[in-house]
């Protein structure tokens, strides 16, 4: 089963109206890890570029503890290139599994993201497998679990149409898409969406009013009140054109979405970040650059990437010659440069040292001979390398204005306004026995309501800014269900109290 999709950072639900992926909260634990960089942690921390991965033998399982009981609608495997081709998702209450419940079994697997529906309850879900697919071990991405929906409160689409075929990579967790249209392209594809409930259920659909242009799907539950909106973003090919690249970090820019970027190998991998300009003098006085953290325990080769889709398009020309990168570190070290095309093939990476510190200097790369690479097309990522080196303490370094040149096949996507289906709200500890410290990636927390499971509503919070403390000391032990909601909306996710 493969399907293709973007992952969103989602909850449990309380009062709302989608499945919410429970493992997000979970403790996992695994028979056992290839090296340190792939431990059972990676499968669900919600970052997709991070793994786990287990020895090269069979059996080999993973397991997520929930920390309570649910019904589970949903599991979902992101498998990396060792996947199992014969597994099991087993359920259980028993942390030994010395009883447990066959959710699903099969023997066909064949890697990429397998989606799977089950109906079962527990608290503790393992993929156990039991033939690998390749002579590695079994590796995941990200391991999912999804509460089962209550029909009447479902505000999920089962099916999304353009032109009548299903939008590539449809999942019905999967909200925003991104859209290239042939050149040429003047009318607005008809868009259909299914509602995955049956009537009163609805799902309307406001189109773009133009090419480039946004189509809207606001879907409601069966209960006329809860709602959820799937956007579709048009774009059109253009006529290939040549032009300067600048990737930049001020608001509305192409590189200014933060959750666009991806980092990699950098073991918990803290998030990239756009933050002010610590230095706005010399070479680079923009008000806004980007940041990267590489730690001690990463790889050598640590680094970022933007997210394929997220920028233009673009093949190298004759113009081609250089590459530049404005960066501002506190020690020496390699920066590394690499541009990838759709397909994940590299058209070049190259490294040079930085060679002065605490201030900003232009870094330039030759990469004329780039031109004649294979994989010289369609090229939609760059992938830069920020401390290129064995680290003996955690380094902080800001890069800005990468430019090239060359021949433009694609605008980059629409950007848009973040949501609370992207916003990135981590509780910590969780369980814990005296306070839930909660944070978020890119909006400010307006309020924060906390519920018993009885409903009744047993603290209240406006903290007006991105992090919080909730007090659990005059609480009973127990699950409760924090609303919090920001300027985009509200979000619900479960609180233990030890």
């Amino acid at each position: 089963m493969k399907k293709i999709t973007i992952f969103l950072f989602v909850f449990i639900v309380f009062e709302f109206a989608t499945a919410q992926n429970l493992a997000l909260n979970g403790t996992a634990t695994a028979s056992s890890v290839e090296n340190g960089g792939t431990l059972a942690v990676n499968a669900n921390d919600g970052n997709a570029a991070t793994r786990w991965a287990s020895s090269f033998s069979d059996p080999e399982w993973i397991t997520i503890d929930l920390g309570a009981s649910f019904d589970i609608g949903r599991v979902v495997l992101n498998w990396e290139g060792a996947f199992g081709s014969s597994y099991e998702i087993q359920i259980s209450n028993d942390p030994t599994f010395t009883t447990f419940t066959t959710a699903f079994t099969t023997t066909t697997g064949d890697g990429g993201i397998d989606d799977i529906s089950v109906s079962e309850t527990g608290r503790y879900v393992r993929m156990y497998g039991t033939v690998r697919g390749t002579p590695f071990g079994y590796s995941l991405w990200e391991f999912e679990i999804y509460e089962a929906v209550d029909p009447l409160i479902d505000t999920s689409l089962s099916d999304l149409t353009v032109n009548g075929s299903t939008v590539a990579g449809f999942s019905s967790s999967t909200l925003d898409y991104n859209i290239l249209l042939p050149i040429g392209t003047t009318v607005v594809p008809t868009v259909v969406a299914t509602a995955a409930q049956a009537s009163p259920a609805t799902a309307v659909v406001t189109n773009a009013a133009s090419l480039p242009g946004v189509t809207s799907i606001l879907v409601t539950a069966q209960n006329g009140t809860d709602t959820n909106t799937y956007t579709i973003s048009f774009t059109v090919e253009i006529t290939p054109v040549n032009q300067t690249f600048d990737l930049t970090f001020e608001p509305g820019s192409v590189g200014s979405v933060a959750t666009n970027w991806n980092v990699f190998e950098n073991d918990s991998n803290p998030p990239f970040e756009v933050v002010s300009n610590p230095d706005a003098t010399g070479v680079n006085t923009s008000p806004t650059v980007a940041k990267l953290i590489t730690l001690t325990a990463g790889e050598p080769f640590a680094g970022c990437e933007t997210q394929h889709g997220t920028i233009w398009k673009w093949v190298l020309d004759g113009t081609t010659t250089t590459i530049t990168i404005d960066v501002y570190k506190t020690v020496i070290s390699d920066v590394g440069i690499k541009m990838v095309n759709e397909t994940s093939g590299t058209i070049f990476q190259l490294l040079q040292p930085n060679t002065v510190t605490n201030a900003w200097e232009t870094l330039t790369y030759d990469i004329t001979s780039a031109i004649t690479s294979g994989d010289n097309n369609d090229v939609d990522q760059i992938v830069v390398f920020t401390d290129w080196q064995p680290r003996t303490s955690d380094n902080i370094s800001y890069f800005d204005n990468i430019s090239w040149e060359g021949l433009k096949l694609a605008e980059a996507p629409l950007l848009s306004i973040p949501t609370m289906d992207t916003t990135v709200i981590k509780v910590y500890p969780n369980p814990t026995q005296q306070v839930w410290n909660v944070t978020s990636s890119n909006q400010v927390l307006n309020s924060i309501e906390v519920f018993d499971v009885l409903g009744k509503q047993v603290l209240s919070l406006r903290p007006n800014a991105n992090d919080t403390i909730i007090d659990a000391t005059a609480l009973t032990n127990g699950l409760y269900i924090a609303k919090i909601t920001t300027d985009t909306g509200s979000k619900s996710l479960k609180l233990l109290k030890k």
